[in-house]
């Protein structure tokens, strides 16, 4: 080989190492794709999470509106409220307990 195709020989292998170099680790390299992926993976999956709790939430608001059976079982044990022919007794041995 001569020494200009030798040089030029070194050249080219200098700029293909170059241009994988950047093709890797540049601001929209291999990388960050690979990083930028691992965050869609993440937040693909809270948004899945977030859409089931507005299901729940939906078919809760759709129980409110129309079964009286739900309206009723909410009604006794969230906010401790009774039927007209039911009795409440109340242990009062907690209250000593929970009062200083």
């Amino acid at each position: 080989m001569k020494m200009v195709e030798k040089t030029g020989f070194y050249v080219s292998i200098f700029i293909i190492i170059v241009l994988l170099f950047l093709i890797v680790f540049s601001t929209n390299g291999v990388l960050d794709y690979k990083i930028l992926k691992g965050k869609e993976v993440v937040i693909l999956e809270q948004a899945r999470m977030v859409e089931l709790a507005n299901q729940k939430l939906e078919n809760e608001v759709k129980s409110l509106k129309t079964d009286m059976n739900y309206i009723k079982h909410v009604a006794k044990h969230e906010h401790d409220m009774a039927e007209e022919d039911e009795l409440i007794f109340k242990d009062k041995s907690d209250n000593r307990r929970n009062t200083p």
